[in-house]
């Protein structure tokens, strides 16, 4: 509030925002922003932009090596802006920066009385190419934002998507502080197997973030849980703690490797040596299947079947008429409604492939639409994985198939959990 007079004079047009500003400095503590103002790092100033009865401020923008953060503050009297249900949305993204990214939070300010609508706060983090913002600087003095209106039709199931205009908001390369870079190449062990170790390659420090980038095995998915108490954190040595806090979509890595962005940084205290990187729990997947058999619709069941240490049971095989293999597994204990960590599919798919190829995307289209019809026939969440919520004596698999007497099913671990519960020492200084 003291730090910027153009976003004091927004606030007090608001009713309401005397209860906001504690939200807001609560919100800001969480992003980093408020660690960021109070060592004297102050955001561009915001930017207020109207339309019709819409009115958009862009607040607490920072621009760093390699990210775009901002908060948006959305207001209207044409459409309620804050309920999720509404059939109209707006959604703010960069138009002269390149980047990937998304929203990393929404709330809902109330006014303190009835003679305002209420105001939606959206606060967005983009990640940016290597050199983007160097290039960007060179050139440009203001950032553009397109302002985009969503208009879901339910009756004729169509959306409509609009450009609003953009907001232009001025920035100062003066402002940009460079990140802090550490290349420890950490040896990081999980106590998996397959996965082995993981290596810690970089720890990027920015004024309001800090970003890991860890590398795995090629040809395998990573991912780790956001919200429960299994979620990676920073500590430092003095025993802050930062927390794992994903913005959406990133630009890939590439070749096993994963970025995992923590709130907030220890880019203003000199003092901290080192921070502690825990994990929790880790979720892993393969891109390719590492073990199939062989299997016949007039074969002899139960056929067991051992993966990755594991025996799975096959009771029973069969072809569905709306394009599926069907198998039953065994139960592994009364009451089991999955089994977790492996998917199945079939190595001939060359039918099915050939049909989409011929067809077009018409085709893939109305198999999408069958296969939603099919999930809830099957009461399945998906297919290729084992589950049961009907209270039978088996887990069920529906694989899309032709229809063949023989087949040859793949088998990967996918959405496979490892409990690594482990600390990691990353060293700051010598």
């Amino acid at each position: 509030m003291k730090v910027s007079p153009a976003f004091a004079s927004f606030v007090k047009g608001v009713p309401g925002f005397d209860i906001a500003v504690d939200w807001l400095t609560h919100v800001r503590e969480r992003d980093g922003v408020q660690t960021a103002i109070n060592n004297g790092y102050t955001p561009n100033e915001p930017v207020t932009w109207q339309t019709g009865g819409t009115t958009i401020t862009i607040g607490d923008m920072y621009l760093t090596d390699e990210e775009l953060l901002f908060k948006s503050f959305i207001r209207s009297d044409d459409f309620d802006a804050t309920d999720p249900r509404s059939a109209v949305h707006l959604s703010i993204h960069p138009v002269n920066l390149t980047g990937g990214g998304s929203t990393t939070d929404r709330a809902v300010i109330p006014p303190a009385d009835g003679g305002q609508k209420p105001i939606l706060q959206v606060t967005y983090k983009y990640r940016l190419r290597e050199g983007a913002v160097r290039d960007f600087l060179a050139k440009e003095t203001e950032l553009r934002l397109a302002v985009v209106q969503n208009t879901s039709y339910s009756e004729s199931r169509r959306d409509e998507w609009k450009e609003l205009g953009s907001i232009s908001v001025p920035v100062q390369a003066s402002k940009l502080l460079h990140n802090r870079v550490v290349e420890p190449k950490l040896k990081l062990a999980v106590g998996d197997p397959d996965i082995g170790e993981l290596t810690l390659e970089k720890l990027t420090i920015q004024p309001t973030s800090m970003n890991v980038v860890l590398r795995g095995p090629k040809d395998w998915s990573y991912f780790f849980p956001r919200d429960d108490g299994t979620a990676p954190y920073l500590k430092d040595d003095k025993g802050n703690v930062y927390r794992y806090d994903p913005s959406g979509p990133l630009l890939p890595l590439g070749d096993g490797a994963m970025q995992l962005p923590f709130s907030s940084s220890v880019f203003f205290d000199p003092d901290v040596r080192s921070l502690t990187l825990h994990i929790g729990k880790l979720t892993v997947g393969e891109w390719e299947p590492s073990d199939r058999f062989e299997l016949s619709l007039e074969g002899d069941f139960p056929k067991t079947v051992r993966f990755k240490k594991e025996s799975i049971v096959v009771e029973g095989a069969d072809y569905v008429p709306r394009g599926y293999l069907h198998l039953k597994l065994k139960k592994e204990r009364p009451g089991q409604t999955s089994l977790e960590g492996v998917s199945f599919d079939i190595a001939e798919k060359e039918e099915m492939t050939a049909k989409f190829e011929k067809e077009g995307p018409q085709a893939y289209e109305a198999y999408t639409r069958k296969s939603g019809e099919d999930r809830e026939a099957f009461r399945v969440s998906g297919f290729g994985i084992a589950e049961d919520y009907a209270d039978k004596a088996y887990l069920d698999v529906y694989i899309p198939a032709p229809k063949l007497e023989r087949y040859t099913v793949t088998l990967s671990r996918s959405n496979d959990a490892i409990v690594v519960d482990r600390n990691y020492t990353i060293p700051l200084k010598p």
